[in-house]
């Protein structure tokens, strides 16, 4: 085939390969929701951002290539039949339920849709306004679509807005204020401190509270009113582990359903309206084309329109379908689980493993021709997910309980509770506090490399590296380094991902042997030369790791290690904003999240909170300048993360056990 040939093909098939690629682009978008909230199909998700571009873009550029070529044609009974895609173009242009937006940033973006909504709806009608010729019969078929088309094209811009972070906090406020009234009044902190430790002490699982839970203000870091809090509270605490996790996870897939699809809005009466009625046009329009008379249409036209018509029926009819089916047991379990329910992945990444990496490349590394290639590989394409989220939630549940038990009594000791980072756990071991009297990046990786070296130490017994508590300090500090490294700005404001790189090329660096197991470099690291400087991290966490090698046993041991990462993991979750937070939904969700919603459930203080304090702290009448001196210096002490403040605290507590 020459060129002309090969031209003057793609001339007669142009409108016709672009109206097919639309139609095919929509069912991808329509099953990609199982792409985006899936973790281990996360290199996948490329195709439905692909697909989420092009879906406008093919619609758009078909409807103008239609307009095109009516124009520079005559009008023909062979080509009459195009004239019918232009309505069919307005329902691609509307998308697909289960994905609305692909980013967050894409919802701001609403009233960009909606001049487009009113640009191509009007180059529609104009092209079919100007040039029909049919019969009656496939007239009625060319108006039932454009309503179905401006219907459907009219919903996308209005979920967008719905969406819109300023209409979300708009919608938030009111339901909270409405909520706060319904429920009563608390306006002070030491209210509700005593009202929520009464409630923990006090409720027993398993009995019957009801309370609707709603997470979606949490996500746009608006604080709570105390008196719904107290409402909540007793419903989340009366869960046994399992039951509450689900809640969590649930509370997830409606955010994500909010922020990123249309099925909230499908939830309502005009929804379901629209679900019949759409569906109804779609199908009636294609029986109409059915029984229409195509004598002197051009054949390969009237296979297009076949096709155009009956996969458009089929893919208005999938989603009333798939609620008809929900009813069946066993796809409604299906069902819960892909679209429903979150995903208990837990992302891993550990740095002993990269330097592993990094001194003996892979296959996959060694086929990267540039240095660069090679370390985006190494921190990108081993990023591990586990099905751990469950057994990390019971374990920080239970830290939170035991802290509104043993520590919390008044306002003051519930606001130091919130800003432990490991003070905690290490109260009756002074000599290692100095570990957490840094910044927080260079903690996560100060304990992130003394934990494995404990792991992996000669002294540990294999019965103990099996133990949940060991499992669980690993599974914790890996998720917080792979924050560090993939998500420095969720783990923390000013989180330095480059501290990791610097670590790595240390200790690759400095090792004489060629190593290919983690256990192999963890020996060498412990018998490298520590260096004095206070900067040097691997000599810290070999100082770190020798010390809690002498705090005792292996149960010991460990229970510190994983009280220290439990307190570290809560401590960063509520430092991250609740924009991070949804964004991240939009790429499959990070665990953090499900934490910072428990932390919510639990009682505890949120980012919001923290800086719209409805009051500030107060001061006890009577008390003389020397006492509200100490006080202001025991604040500070509490802000600055110092050890021996927190112990002193801890051991006025009746009951001195570690919280996990």
């Amino acid at each position: 085939m020459g060129l002309s040939s090969a031209m003057q093909w793609w001339e007669e098939w142009q409108l016709r390969m672009l109206v097919l690629a639309s139609i095919f682009i929509q069912y991808v978008l329509f099953f990609s929701i199982f792409l985006r909230r899936a973790p281990i199909l996360r290199r996948l998700r490329v195709l439905v951002w692909i697909a989420y571009i092009a879906g406008d873009a093919v619609a758009i550029y078909a409807l103008a290539t239609l307009f095109n070529r009516r124009k520079e044609t005559s009008d023909g009974e062979s080509s009459a039949l195009e004239i019918l895609w232009a309505p069919v173009l307005l329902i691609h242009l509307g998308g697909q339920p289960f994905i609305s937006a692909y980013s967050l940033e894409d919802n701001e973006l609403w009233i960009r849709h909606t001049i487009t909504l009113v640009s191509q709806v009007t180059v529609a009608l104009y092209v079919f306004c100007k040039w029909w010729s049919g019969e009656k019969m496939l007239l009625a078929a060319a108006i039932l679509l454009f309503l179905l088309g401006i219907l459907k094209f009219a919903q996308k811009p209005w979920a967008l807005r719905t969406s819109s972070f300023n209409n979300l906090q708009a919608t938030g406020t009111v339901f909270l204020q409405s909520e706060a009234q319904r429920e009563g009044s608390i306006h002070s902190l030491e209210e509700y401190v005593q009202a929520a430790k009464k409630c923990v002490l006090e409720i027993k699982v398993g009995s019957q509270h009801e309370y609707r839970f709603q997470s979606e203000h949490m996500f746009i870091d608006l604080s709570t009113p105390y008196s719904l809090r107290i409402a909540q509270l007793p419903s989340f605490l009366t869960l046994e582990d399992m039951p509450a996790y689900k809640e969590l996870q649930e509370c997830l897939a409606d955010t994500f359903a909010d922020l990123y699809t249309r099925v909230g809005s499908i939830a309502t009466n005009l929804g379901v309206v629209l679900i019949c009625f759409c569906p109804l046009l779609a199908l009636t329009s294609t029986v109409l084309f059915a029984m229409s008379h195509k004598d002197g249409h051009n054949e390969k036209d009237t296979r297009v329109t076949y096709i155009l018509f009956g996969c458009t029926t089929m893919l208005e009819l999938l989603l009333p379908c798939m609620a008809l089916v929900s009813a069946i047991p066993c796809c409604h379990s299906f069902i819960e689980k892909n679209i429903k329910v979150w995903h208990n992945m837990v992302c891993q990444y550990n740095l002993i493993s990269f330097c592993v990496r990094k001194k003996k490349p892979t296959f996959l590394m060694k086929l990267a021709t540039f240095s660069f290639l090679r370390e985006f590989i190494n921190q990108q394409w081993y990023i591990q997910h586990k099905p751990i989220s469950f057994q990390v939630t019971r374990v920080v549940r239970q830290h939170l309980k035991h802290g509104w038990k043993k520590y919390i009594r008044d306002a003051a000791s519930y606001r130091r509770f919130n800003e432990l980072r490991g003070q905690w756990a290490l109260r009756r071991h002074h000599q290692i506090g100095w570990s957490l009297n840094k910044p927080f990046d260079e903690s996560v990786l100060i304990w992130h490399i003394a934990t494995d070296l404990c792991f992996y130490h000669s002294n540990t017994s294999p019965q103990c590296r099996q133990g949940e508590g060991t499992q669980r300090s690993r599974e914790i500090s890996s998720y917080m380094v792979y924050l560090l490294l993939i998500r420095p700005e969720m783990l923390m404001p000013g989180t330095r991902s480059g501290l990791f790189t610097l670590v790595s090329d240390k200790i690759v660096e400095n090792s004489k042997y060629m190593f290919d197991t983690e256990e192999i470099l963890v020996h060498e690291i412990i018998n490298m030369p520590m260096l004095p400087s206070a900067t040097d991290m691997v000599s810290n966490a070999s100082k770190l790791a020798k010390s809690l090698m002498e705090l005792g046993d292996d149960k010991e041991r460990w229970t510190v290690i994983q009280g220290v990462w439990v307190e570290m993991l809560c401590y960063s979750a509520n430092r991250c904003r609740g924009y991070l937070h949804a964004k991240s939904l939009g790429d499959g969700g990070e665990f953090l999240s499900s934490m910072r919603l428990l932390l919510a459930f639990m009682g505890m203080e949120t980012l919001a909170d923290r800086y719209q304090m409805s009051e500030p702290p107060q001061e006890e009448e009577g008390e003389g300048e020397g006492e509200e001196q100490e006080e202001g210096e025991e604040d500070q002490e509490g802000r600055e993360e110092n050890t021996s403040c927190y112990q002193g605290r801890a051991s006025q507590s009746t009951d001195d056990n570690n919280p996990v």
